[in-house]
């Protein structure tokens, strides 16, 4: 009688496929990795913001705003930079730029050198040299001069700075459904290279 076949434990059986299946996923996640470092690494993406020419009017939803021009002046220990632009409210009621969160969640500002954002600023509202005279935006009237208000730690010597504005969303902030309705910022937003005039210390 002739022996029987040697059965092989399962756990010792290595189909065919089942190496190769290995070095594909390997193959992809490498990929994937590549992909990712060419396309500026692991870094925030701080350059993804659609590119406006500098006056440019753009709708954030409760305000328009167009940038044109920027100052920055050097203190004792410290530097303040004034964006100079315009703005106008599209809702029927007054907005307060605090109250209504309009700059925490829209405006932002980069240094091209040293590639600081600064998202802490303030906002006011009509004419004035530096700042405008009201942090308050009436409903109902055209376009009318508005000033963004930075302090960066620091401020290298450059020709312009990059101001990013974000459409704004009516949105229920509250974690359990409250109504406690602001504006936040959407996933829309918008870059202006402005020029900026550097004064000293």
């Amino acid at each position: 009688m002739p022996p029987s076949p040697r059965r092989t434990p399962a756990s010792s059986r290595r189909t065919p496929a089942s190496l190769p299946a290995r070095w594909l996923l390997v193959g992809i996640v490498v990929l994937a990795l590549a992909g990712t470092w060419l396309a500026g690494g692991f870094e925030k993406a701080t350059d993804r913001l659609t590119r406006l020419p500098v006056g440019t009017e753009v709708d954030l939803g409760p305000m328009s705003f167009a940038a044109d021009r920027a100052q920055a002046r050097q203190r004792t220990n410290s530097w303040t930079v004034y964006v100079f632009g315009r703005c106008r409210n599209n809702t029927d009621a007054p907005l307060a730029s605090t109250k209504d969160r309009l700059v925490r969640n829209a405006f932002s500002m980069q240094h091209p050198v040293n590639r600081q954002v600064t998202a802490e600023a303030s906002l006011f509202f009509g004419p004035g040299e530096t700042l405008g005279k009201s942090d308050v935006l009436n409903p109902g009237t055209p376009m009318v001069p508005c000033t963004l208000v930075f302090d960066p730690d620091e401020f290298p010597a450059t020709d312009y700075i990059s101001v990013g504005a974000s459409e704004l969303e009516w949105i229920d902030a509250s974690p359990t459904g409250e109504g406690q309705m602001v504006w936040s910022a959407s996933r829309m937003a918008y870059r202006f290279e402005v020029p900026v005039v550097i004064e000293p210390a």
